[in-house]
């Protein structure tokens, strides 16, 4: 498995799992796509030509492909571009204005208010990184697993800088449209950053 490694910040909320079709938009992103569509030689016995429900299929599955394969390429270069520098011209090419973010049971809405939560959580772990671990996409979703690590040197979640390494998992889903994100939904282990920050007490071992 290939895996991706970048100084980052920590988001706050990460996308929803659907099945939209793939905007227009969305080559600005991404760059021309090539697709091998893959097609089969099945033909009609008395025409010798595809039958129309059969070209019907294999266009939606071709179709389905390239949204997906798309996506995914435009999330390999937010993960890659975007996330080790917060950069707003950046958060423009990515990142929708009307954004919705969901985490810890919370919604939160725009992207000035989701760079907001970026250069907050950078002066918190100024040398933050993710290491992608696995990335998939299906429709307009991808779905990424990360593992963060850093450095507490600032306030997060309340708790003042500790100077304590961290090291915690995530799993995020991605909502792409036009080629931009337009919803997030994550899950951060952070009961474990406490834990490690100090904060919380560590379990003890049975």
């Amino acid at each position: 498995m290939r895996r991706y490694k970048k100084r980052a910040v920590v988001v706050t909320a990460l996308g929803a799992l659907g099945l939209a079709a793939f905007g227009a938009g969305a080559a600005d992103a991404v760059g021309t796509v090539h697709g091998n569509t893959g097609t089969s030689k099945s033909t009609s016995t008395e025409t010798g030509s595809r039958s129309p429900s059969h070209v019907s299929a294999e266009s939606a599955s071709w179709s389905h492909g390239t949204t997906a394969q798309a996506n995914k390429r435009i999330m390999q270069r937010f993960t890659s571009e975007f996330l080790p520098t917060g950069d707003p011209a950046l958060a423009r090419k990515f990142i929708s204005p009307d954004i919705v973010m969901h985490f810890a049971g919370t919604t939160q809405q725009g992207r000035d208010t989701y760079l907001g939560v970026v250069a907050t959580n950078m002066k918190a772990f100024p040398d933050l990184e993710w290491t992608v671990e696995d990335m998939r996409a299906e429709g307009d979703t991808v779905a990424v697993r990360y593992v963060m690590t850093g450095t507490h040197q600032g306030p997060f979640a309340g708790v003042e800088a500790t100077g304590k390494a961290i090291r915690a998992e995530s799993m995020a889903f991605y909502r792409l449209a036009g080629g931009k994100i337009v919803e997030e939904r994550a899950q951060l282990d952070m009961l474990g950053i406490l834990q490690q920050m100090g904060a919380v007490p560590a379990a003890s071992a049975a």
